[in-house]
């Protein structure tokens, strides 16, 4: 897995960096790195394990870990699509430059 840079991510958005773009990448850089710790940790446990509850009935429930695994994803998922780099995002904006061919009119309707 190819570990982001601040550098990596201010190419990849290029024309449309801006400054204020600055604390998001720190926060985007910050939480992968949670993430792939998350991620090691999550190989040396099982993602299901037993739990007995106050009553002593023993039941088989996800390990915490797995949940805050997803729930990071969501967040560097967020904090992409703020930056305007996910993959929908740029095929958006490649269409959206398209070939310049379109004289139809259609969009001033």
């Amino acid at each position: 897995m190819a570990v982001p840079t601040a550098k990596k991510i201010r190419e990849y958005l290029g024309e449309s960096y801006q400054e204020s773009d600055e604390e998001l990448i720190k926060l985007y850089i910050e939480t992968h790195a949670f993430y792939r710790r998350l991620q090691k940790e999550m190989k040396k446990k099982d993602l299901m394990y037993e739990y007995t509850n106050k009553a002593g009935a023993t039941n088989l429930v996800k390990n915490p870990l797995s949940i805050e695994l997803t729930k990071t994803v969501q967040t560097l998922n967020n904090l992409l699509k703020s930056l305007g780099l996910t993959p929908a995002q740029r095929n958006k904006l490649k269409e959206g430059l398209g070939s310049g061919d379109d004289d139809d009119d259609f969009d001033a309707f």
